[in-house]
């Protein structure tokens, strides 16, 4: 069974397009496949394409043959869009043709933002995707007014090409880019996120701010976990191509599946059914979203899906890699965000740590407590029981600040270390009413040597990479003791393992730095973190034939040695 071609596809979604163009035809059953496209290609990027023959490079027409999953990446109707991919899935040049398209039909009143990570990037697609363009097709030169490599201005409206390279401004930390000033845009494109300044990113969205329309699109390949594309893809609708079966009817997701969606028979490597071990083909999916109701769209497409994929060579590949290579390929092939750890805790490491002794629900002594602020709050509570040694008495989460009150209450909590952030008001209600001492914690990236509080703001300021290490080497020794196995310490040992230290290169200045990157939920990982720092501040307690007793000591200002 051969793949539907592009324009019988076109034709199919009509009904789902005529919402661009106004009333449905009254005879649509009887209009041919041309002057459905003829009529669409007003509205719609894909049919223009076709209609136009529009020619991408030399010799090389407009075709989304054996692509179908690109057919939805295009007007859609939420206003932001996400798009974690593979290299080389076609992803750009579909973009690019669509904004070509609505500024050639007039579909924005204002102007279209295309930014990449560096100014030669930007040089780069202008003179690779753009100029084989008009050179190919000479009908569509006319329409263009200002071809240059940072502006191409397509029948009155402009497509601005502009390198996110922040400059600081009076020697400051205030980042800026006088090439993301005075630019109104009805829509912002963010070719390879990843790569780009986090400031920057924030900037372009205030050239939206007048538009009616408010149009976001960001794409990348994914590189670490919890950043950049795959945040955003976290938070977003999560579509994935399913699909289905011509055998049993059943639906497999390649890369979810990978690598048993990926079969070696007869000598040949193909795409699999994970049900039946059939022969599956991509243009008999369809997307599928995790969370429909959420309003910003993201999409996942894997270098699995891309019909010129050899399927060979990326098994060998995956087969073949470890440590580096193996993260790359996960980015660049499956665009799966991954990290090759420096240092990382295993579950094994958090396990070695138990001790026979339950999970503690009240306390007969003073303890310290740590705690992450999120939807729901993470709190680990114990005790110092020596100058290097710590023990855990209790972890569980809060759903509010008082419930937290309440579990301090019960576990006798006399210092309590945590998150300033994201709930600001909440922290700082919390920490104005208990009756023990709270300090609120602030990371810094830049701030190096011990924690610094400071008892009259009621805040700790502390170099996160610095504190991470202690937590990792805490555990790594075995100076800290948690409690008996359960379901919570289960939790608890998961969340512990989400954090890892890996290099980081600068893309603009090309120097690399450790950095303590976020693989998942990592609550408890930073509540520990917390709770280690209200222990610098705490007295040793005794812990001996279960009748604790606090012993004094001479306190060390400001020390902790892990």
């Amino acid at each position: 069974m051969q793949a539907v071609p592009i324009h019988v596809r076109t034709f199919r979604l009509f009904s789902n397009r005529t919402r661009l163009i106004g009333n449905r035809p009254k005879k649509e059953e009887e209009a041919s496949v041309n002057d459905v496209i003829q009529r669409l290609s007003a509205v719609d990027c894909i049919s223009w394409c076709v209609y136009n023959k529009l020619m991408v490079r030399e010799g090389i027409p407009f075709s989304l043959d054996g692509t179908p999953y690109l057919v939805d990446l295009v007007h859609r109707r939420e206003r932001v869009v996400h798009i974690k991919k593979g290299a080389q899935v076609r992803c750009t040049t579909l973009k690019f043709l669509e904004q070509v398209h609505a500024c050639l039909y007039g579909r924005y009143k204002q102007n279209v933002l295309y930014m990449m990570p560096t100014v030669k990037q930007v040089e780069a697609l202008s003179r690779i995707s753009f100029d084989p363009l008009l050179d190919c097709n000479l009908w569509l030169r006319r329409y263009v007014s200002v071809n240059t490599a940072a502006l191409k201005t397509i029948a009155g409206r402009s497509i601005y090409f502009v390198g996110a390279q922040p400059q600081r401004v009076g020697g400051t930390n205030t980042k800026d880019s006088p090439s993301l000033r005075s630019i109104p845009c009805d829509c912002v494109l963010r070719d390879e996120l990843d790569l780009m300044d986090e400031d920057m990113v924030e900037l372009s969205r205030q050239r939206i701010r007048d538009s009616e329309l408010k149009l976001e699109c960001n794409f990348a390949s994914p590189t670490y976990p919890g950043y950049g594309i795959d945040a955003c893809y976290e938070r977003s609708t999560q579509y994935k191509w399913h699909i289905k079966c011509r055998s049993c009817g059943r639906h497999t997701c390649l890369v979810e599946h990978f690598p048993d969606s990926i079969r070696r028979v007869d000598g040949r490597w193909r795409r699999s059914c994970v049900h039946c071990g059939a022969e599956v083909f991509v243009q008999d999916g369809h997307w599928e979203a995790d969370y429909p109701d959420r309003p910003e769209a993201g999409f996942w497409v894997d270098g699995l899906l891309s019909p010129r994929a050899d399927l060979e060579a990326d098994m060998l590949r995956y087969h073949n890699s470890e440590g580096a290579a193996r993260c790359e390929f996960m980015r660049s092939v499956l665009g799966i965000a991954s990290v090759e750890a420096n240092n990382q805790l295993t579950d094994k490491d958090i396990y070695e740590r138990c001790c026979l002794d339950l999970m503690q629900y009240t306390s007969s002594v003073d303890t310290v407590m740590g705690a992450d602020v999120g939807d729901v709050l993470h709190y680990v509570v114990g005790v110092r029981t020596g100058t290097e040694h710590y023990t855990v008495l209790r972890v569980g989460t809060a759903e509010d600040f008082g419930h937290l009150h309440e579990v301090a209450k019960q576990m006798r909590v006399k210092l309590c270390v945590l998150d300033a952030m994201p709930d600001i008001h909440a922290s700082r209600k919390f920490q104005r009413e208990e009756p023990y001492t709270v300090y609120r914690c602030h990371y810094s990236e830049q701030m190096p040597g011990e924690p610094k509080f400071d008892a009259k703001t009621g805040v700790v300021k502390c170099n996160r990479n610095e504190m991470c290490d202690k937590v990792y080497d805490l555990f790594a020794s075995s100076r800290i003791r948690i409690p008996r196995l359960s379901g919570d310490i289960k939790e608890y040992a998961r969340q512990m393992t989400q954090t890892a230290k890996t290099l980081i290169t600068n893309p603009d200045t090309g120097l690399a730095k450790p950095k303590w990157v976020k693989l998942g939920d990592d609550h408890y990982f930073h509540a520990t973190l917390y709770f280690l720092l209200a222990c610098m501040r705490s007295s040793v307690v005794s812990l001996s034939d279960g009748h604790p007793s606090v012993r004094r000591f001479r306190r060390v200002k400001n020390t902790f040695y892990v």
